[in-house]
């Protein structure tokens, strides 16, 4: 007996078989997709460590300038290739901010292989990551000891400055001859502008320590008096910090006498090593030498607003 066909189940047919096809296509778009979002990971995940690369780079670099661009660029090389970005001399370039030399620019662009994209006739794509840092004279300083420094020093002549020779750091008494201005105190400065040296022993003895955490800019800070100096919370610090490198103000004489105590110009800072402290009554002395130094703060941006050249630089990414 011959099947009989309607037209109710040849439709039927036509239903599913276009169904089938819609199916297969969703199927391979959505493949297409995943496949693609595989590859773009992939891409992001080597951009994000190219990124890495460039910037630590960069930042290795700005540490050897404004003095040194091609020992700058040799420490951003060495970094980069020790870290799997292959960078040559031609991706590194240097431009001048605040002054001559002071930014370095890192720029590298490879071709990362695909895996599916190969698929829709895509072999590989660029990658790419571009750092830029900068190494300037702060502005403001942050971790900064509580003790200042004459720039009269004899071992901040240098050119550029510090020497490193041994030296003294002297802490005199600062007793006006005939008058009670200033009486006892040890240089030991109130890091807050405009505190009138009422900051306690116990924040001193920190900022001795640790530094103090919030920025320091230039500008003019009042004495503390002696007896904060030669507190046991204060000594302890100090004792604690010989043998390491300690972030000072520097002060342009001569001192401001103005009552009880005694203020000073900060004109900058310098890193010390410390050696041994010795406290005799009303003065004492620091024994060490002076060293260059990294340190955290802000850049000045234009050449009038940097405290003095002395050794210390901040270096970040500016871009």
């Amino acid at each position: 007996m011959a099947a009989v066909v309607t037209r109710e189940s040849q439709g039927l047919r036509d239903e599913r078989g276009q169904a089938f096809v819609l199916v297969v296509a969703s199927l391979v778009v959505l493949l297409g997709m995943a496949a693609l979002g595989i590859d773009v990971g992939s891409w992001y995940k080597a951009q994000r460590h190219d990124q890495a690369v460039a910037d630590a780079a960069a930042l290795a670099g700005s540490q050897a300038l404004p003095d040194d661009p091609s020992q700058a660029e040799a420490l951003a090389l060495d970094y980069a290739n020790k870290n799997g970005m292959t960078l040559n001399a031609s991706d590194i370039t240097f431009a001048s901010h605040v002054s001559a030399n002071d930014t370095i620019k890192v720029t590298v662009s490879k071709p990362e292989s695909t895996i599916f994209a190969k698929v829709f006739g895509i072999g590989s794509v660029q990658v790419g990551a571009r750092a830029v840092a900068r190494a300037g004279l702060p502005g403001a300083a942050r971790y900064v000891a509580p003790i200042v420094v004459p720039i009269t020093n004899p071992m901040l002549q240098c050119t550029p400055p510090p020497c490193t020779d041994p030296t003294q750091i002297f802490l005199a008494d600062l007793h006006n001859p005939g008058s009670g201005d200033a009486a006892g105190s040890f240089a030991l400065l109130d890091l807050i502008p405009g505190d009138n040296g009422s900051v306690g022993s116990g924040i001193l003895a920190d900022w001795m320590l640790n530094g103090n955490d919030a920025d320091m800019p230039l500008g003019i800070y009042e004495a503390v008096p002696s007896n904060k100096y030669n507190s046991s919370d204060f000594q302890g610090a100090l004792h604690a910090k010989v043998g390491d490198d300690v972030l000072f103000p520097v002060y342009q004489p001569p001192i401001i006498y103005g009552g009880s105590n005694a203020e000073f110009n900060i004109i900058g800072w310098v890193a010390f090593h410390i050696d041994a402290q010795t406290t005799h009554g009303s003065s004492g002395a620091l024994n060490g030498h002076f060293t260059t130094f990294l340190a955290q703060g802000l850049q000045a941006t234009t050449p009038g607003t940097a405290g003095q050249n002395l050794g210390v630089k901040v270096v970040q990414l500016v871009e």
